[in-house]
């Protein structure tokens, strides 16, 4: 039964409010029109969405704001730990015309290559002459990486931050790099921005035309680190069992505290601005901080002295990334009242400065 489904009134009510025919002529006619539209009016006005970066009303699901974007943030976990990306997605106008059709990341040979979401393999083989694996995720998205190899076969299933692969060797990059393309699968392949499913664009600093005036004021600055060594374990040597994953970010691990005051703050981030935190790297063990100083030089820690080696500091997207945007303001307002800060090191004046790091310190 219909709960908004109106009965017709009994037979004596509408023998009491039986009306002379020329009630129901144009003006009541008109009446009633006038009426709907006014009713309809309303209507659209109580569903309309939210304007861009507006808390949503109590209980509203930030699915509605996702869902009409389209291929929004999705909050994926990185193929690559540290992912940055050197070569930028430009789809073209037509589909014969040339373009990238996907994102080049900074890769190295025999890394790791870790599942974004959960999902079964696709293919795994050569095309072209390039080591080619490509996933079918959880969510009907097609993505592709190379070159790569697996040993894993195709419709083996594999779960959020699962090694799937390897970085192979060649690619088209003048740098050692991974190429990801994405698409969804009831598509004819047509491609969209690998990095948006990611919560992240590529992690450069503003030129400085671009260059804020002036910083945001925020309670989150720090002279000095806020990670540091704690429980007796050696810096990229904590095990598992002394830490606890991300919420938000599947596969991201941090001390239990830490993890605990970021969900919740990933959560006042997603009521403001419709979804949450991008988590580009948080934990780094050992073998990771390896890799990193191989494929970044001199820009990555001596391995054993991450400040990501203590669980206590993350490597963020989601246009927090970015100094000046609306997120990375409300960050430097906010993230303190959850005992997340952005070190000065890492501020726009800082001697390093990196938008996305953030460490908890409490």
């Amino acid at each position: 039964m219909n709960p908004f489904a109106h009965d017709p009134p009994p037979r004596r009510q509408r023998h009491r409010r039986h009306r002379r025919a020329d009630d129901n002529g144009p003006g009541r006619s008109l009446i009633l029109a006038v009426l709907a539209s006014l009713l309809t009016s309303a209507l659209m006005l109580t569903i309309a969405p939210p304007a861009p970066g507006a808390t949503p009303p109590a209980g509203e699901s930030s699915q509605t704001s996702q869902a009409s974007t389209g291929s929004g943030a999705r909050n994926w976990t990185t193929p690559i730990p540290a992912m940055e990306i050197i070569g930028a997605f430009d789809l073209p106008d037509e589909p014969w015309l040339k373009g990238h059709r996907g994102i080049d990341v900074l890769a190295v040979e025999d890394e790791p290559l870790r599942a974004p979401t959960a999902g079964t393999i696709r293919f795994a083989g050569s095309v072209a002459g390039m080591d080619t694996l490509s996933i079918l995720t959880e969510s009907g998205h097609v993505l592709s990486f190379q070159p790569a190899s697996t040993s894993m076969r195709k419709g083996e299933e594999f779960s959020a931050g699962e090694r799937i692969g390897t970085v192979g060797a060649g690619g088209h990059c003048e740098r050692s790099c991974l190429h990801i393309g994405a698409w969804p699968a009831e598509t004819d392949q047509r491609y969209v921005d690998p990095g948006k499913l990611f919560g992240q664009e590529q992690s450069v600093l503003l030129p400085l035309s671009r260059k804020p005036a002036e910083e945001p004021t925020g309670g989150g600055d720090a002279t000095t680190s806020g990670a540091g060594a704690w429980g007796g374990h050696s810096n990229g040597r904590i095990p598992a069992s002394a830490m606890c994953e991300l919420a938000s970010a599947a596969g991201q691990m941090l001390r239990c505290d830490a993890q605990a005051a970021f969900d919740r703050l990933s959560r006042a981030f997603e009521a403001r601005f419709g979804s949450p935190i991008s988590v580009t790297d948080a934990y780094r063990d050992y073998a990771t901080q390896v890799i990193l100083k191989r494929r970044k030089g001199r820009m990555a820690a001596t391995p054993g002295t991450s400040n990501h080696g203590w669980a206590l500091a993350v490597d963020l997207g989601s246009g927090i990334n970015s100094f000046g945007s609306a997120q990375h303001r409300w960050m430097r307002a906010n993230a303190p009242r959850f005992g997340w800060i952005h070190p000065g090191w890492a501020r726009q004046s800082g001697s390093l400065p990196e938008p996305w790091h953030w460490e908890f310190r409490k």
